[in-house]
């Protein structure tokens, strides 16, 4: 049976309005047939379980505990460990877990032939809803949908949305319970989710023209949140385009003093350019004016036959896809100058393949085009492609006004395309997931590159390798960890690194062995290498090693070892300590975001660590202790809140 796939999240995957617009996905909250008689749990404030529209008892403090985490995490197992560590603490009694039963029979009366079920699996218990419904799932949904109106810059629709879902509120989550970090930290979740959605719901208002209404609630809102730089700007914009400037330069004169007063700080440069703006009395901050028609929305049968239409770069082939791209389907004119509403996407070939990383890359050009106006086609370029191949991609480029280029990787077939790089200063390029130095473009001025900061998830990766127990259950820790890398060159030394950092921080007498294959493809390089690691001794096997890592993989599962993998390169569960994950369609976003705003750097390679909002993380196996995973998910956190404070 596969090993259930824990999560943890080192950043914050609901975007804020102009990130990537979340999917739409079907409306359970509103879908789900509901009985007249069907309980309801609501988090959203104070703890309450209501049926046939009476509020239930749910016992004494503890109990109501049991219930909130088992709420928090609905439909998962929660380890018996954990509710223990989430009612009592550090210093549970010797009975804390007997008594944990009588809480959940207690529980299971509550619920007998109302709907829920709160059944035993393994370690733990899982709460089945059933047809009950829980009121924080209700708001998320709604939540994801405001998120997708404001992207899509429907702003009636936003405010409606948004109305609704903050409606669902009584007060801060689960105000009445007192959890330990892991739960609190869910709980804050939420509440971090209530002021993004507050944040969306007066960006619309803003945008309609609503500024009067808004002011009173944001100023409530600010003097609750003084430290929230957005509410702080959109309450000036509110009180300047009120016709109150003095107000608004109130307002930021007092956020400034307590920035530096409390914290040392200094206000963000985007609200230093809002203050120099209203002062200017710069037009561009007035009243937005009713536009006769909001833009259209592209059609999925439009997203869906671009997608379907990834072209393998060859020739002629390319060169029609891409001035196709650049003509809007009709016949390109040469030397056309270039223009950033014109992108080409340029994948690896060949293949036609749907891989994770190319289905997120091919997500965030969808959700481009709509952001920012964009004329986008999608092609790849075979990594053995001849040069007149390239060079017919980059001359379509040229003559078809392509201002902007997304290219994936630094592969083979992207360093051929880099060498037209120069050629061509007039069209910006940006390579995900790649560094200018690989692609000999540091310092040229129309390039940049996006690098994913994998040590930051391989030193995360190896803290969880240094708590964590054998596979078998023989040890309490491991021992003995070895690594399968491939090419020894400075990115694969950056990764072990940042591994043998992490695991340093928890265990420093663990042994490391590290060899490489020098092959990134051949899966027999990577298990030999494996097997011979797991003779020795190695309780962990690290594949940092490409498609070859797999057969690394292979071998620890076999042998009953744990192994770490990357999910680009297919680890999944079972068997697997943990595979680390990364978020093409965030990551590629947030570049496009900055290229139109005009603060990505060019000429240098941006790295997204932990401390940026892009979703790197890890997938874990739900047989790590809960001990282990929460000390990995503080970790974390307490990595972030350093950095941020050092920004």
């Amino acid at each position: 049976m596969q090993d259930a796939r824990n999560r943890l999240e080192c950043a914050c995957r609901s975007l804020a309005i102009g990130s990537s617009p979340l999917p739409i996905v079907p409306s359970r909250w509103f879908a789900t047939p509901v009985t007249i008689h069907a309980m309801e749990f609501r988090v959203l404030g104070p703890l309450d379980v209501r049926l046939g529209g009476e509020t239930l008892a749910l016992g004494g403090g503890k109990q109501r505990a049991v219930l909130a985490v088992l709420l928090l995490r609905a439909g998962e197992v929660v380890s018996v460990e954990r509710l223990v560590d989430e009612v009592w603490g550090d210093d549970p009694p010797p009975s804390a877990a007997h008594t944990l039963e009588s809480y959940v029979s207690r529980l299971r009366q509550l619920f007998n032939g109302h709907g829920p079920r709160l059944v035993r699996r393994g370690a733990g218990y899982a709460l089945e809803l059933g047809d009950a419904t829980l009121d924080a799932r209700g708001f998320a949904e709604l939540q994801e949908r405001g998120s997708l109106a404001a992207a899509m810059e429907e702003h009636a629709e936003t405010v409606e949305l948004t109305a609704l879902a903050l409606a669902m509120w009584r007060g801060p989550a689960l105000a009445d319970v007192a959890l330990a970090s892991a739960g609190r930290a869910e709980a804050d979740r939420l509440e971090e989710l209530r002021l993004r959605t507050y944040e969306l719901r007066f960006d619309a208002e803003l945008a309609l023209g609503r500024h009067e209404q808004a002011i009173g609630e944001l100023q409530k809102l600010v003097a609750q949140n003084p430290y929230r730089e957005r509410f702080v700007a959109q309450l000036m914009l509110a009180l300047y385009r009120a016709g109150r400037h003095a107000e608004a330069l109130d307002v930021y004169e007092q956020t400034r003093r307590r920035l530096d007063e409390d914290l040392g700080l200094q206000p963000s440069a985007d609200l230093q350019q809002l203050s120099g703006q209203i002062v200017r009395q710069d037009p561009t901050l007035r009243r937005p004016t009713p536009q006769a028609t909001a833009f259209t929305r592209a059609s999925p049968t439009k997203q869906k036959t671009r997608r379907a239409a990834v072209l393998v770069a060859t020739g002629a082939a390319v060169a029609s896809a891409l001035a196709l791209a650049a003509s809007g389907g009709a016949a390109v004119r040469e030397h056309t100058a270039p223009t950033a509403q014109r992108l080409a996407l340029v994948l690896p070939g060949p293949s036609t393949s749907m891989d994770r990383a190319t289905d997120g890359l091919l997500t965030a050009v969808d959700s481009a085009e709509i952001l920012y106006h964009l004329e986008a086609q999608t092609a790849s370029v075979d990594s053995h492609a001849p040069e007149s191949d390239v060079e017919a991609v980059a001359a379509r480029i040229r003559s078809g006004g392509v201002g902007l280029v997304v290219v994936q990787g630094d592969g083979p077939g992207a360093q051929a395309l880099a060498g037209t790089v120069r050629s061509m200063p007039e069209t910006r390029f940006v390579f995900v997931d790649a560094s200018l130095g690989e692609l000999s473009l540091t310092g040229v001025r129309n390039a940049a590159a996006i690098r994913f900061g994998d040590e930051d998830v391989l030193y995360l990766a190896g803290y969880m390798s240094g708590l964590a127990p054998t596979l078998d259950g023989s040890k309490r820790r491991v021992d003995a960890v070895s690594i399968v890398a491939g090419q020894p060159n400075r990115d694969t030394a950056r990764l072990v690194a940042g591994f043998k950092r992490g695991l340093r921080d928890t265990s420093a007498g663990v042994r490391v062995r590290v060899d490489y294959s020098r092959e990134l493809e051949d899966y027999t390089a990577c298990e030999r290498l494996s097997n011979r690691q797991i003779d020795e001794g190695s309780d962990v096997v690290v594949a940092i090693a490409g498609k070859c890592g797999l057969g690394a993989v292979e071998v620890a599962r076999i042998r009953g070892v744990w192994a770490i993998g990357a999910e680009e390169d297919g680890v999944r569960p079972p068997g697997v300590l943990l595979s680390t994950h990364k978020e093409w369609t965030i990551a590629t976003l947030w570049a496009l975001e900055k290229l139109f705003e005009n603060t990505l750097p060019m000429g240098q390679d941006t790295v997204l660590g932990l401390e940026d909002d892009y979703a790197a993380g890890l997938w874990f196996s739900n047989r790590i202790p809960e001990r282990v995973a929460s000390a990995v998910v503080r970790r974390c956190t307490q990595i972030r809140a350093t950095r941020h404070r050092d920004l």
